[in-house]
């Protein structure tokens, strides 16, 4: 059964705000606990959020291009804005606290969404 194009964005929105909740609240623990225990779930977390962020984003750019009447109503920037925030306090307490330190899985997936919106800002741009 093939769903119509918003029913589609509709589905892997939901995921992908899921996964994007569930995978900062893990990094969120995971740094004020600071015993790495999370540390096998933090590689699969951003595995996840990274393919399916991917894939939502993927798939809305192809609608975008595809549909000449397309326009997104849902703004990534809160997510950047999101992350970004997140990860300038994770430095800051890190900086004057060594309790506390940054995981490199929170680095990777911070690096692959910010890949992943500069993309979608250059096809939305070359789009028109």
């Amino acid at each position: 059964m093939i769903m119509p194009i918003d029913k589609q964005l509709f589905f892997w929105r939901l995921l992908v705000n899921f996964w994007g909740c569930l995978t900062l609240l893990f990094f969120v623990a995971d740094f004020l606990i600071n015993d790495r225990y999370f540390n096998g779930s933090l590689s699969s977390l951003s595995l996840v959020y990274g393919a399916i962020l991917a894939i939502y984003v993927g798939t809305k750019e192809f609608t975008r291009w595809k549909n000449k009447a397309y326009i997104s109503q849902h703004f990534g920037e809160l997510f950047i804005i999101i992350w970004t925030v997140l990860m300038i306090i994770f430095i800051f307490f890190a900086a004057f606290n060594p309790h506390y330190q940054i995981s490199p899985e929170f680095t990777a997936t911070y690096i692959t969404v910010m890949g992943i919106f500069a993309v979608s800002q250059k096809s939305k741009s070359l789009k028109g």
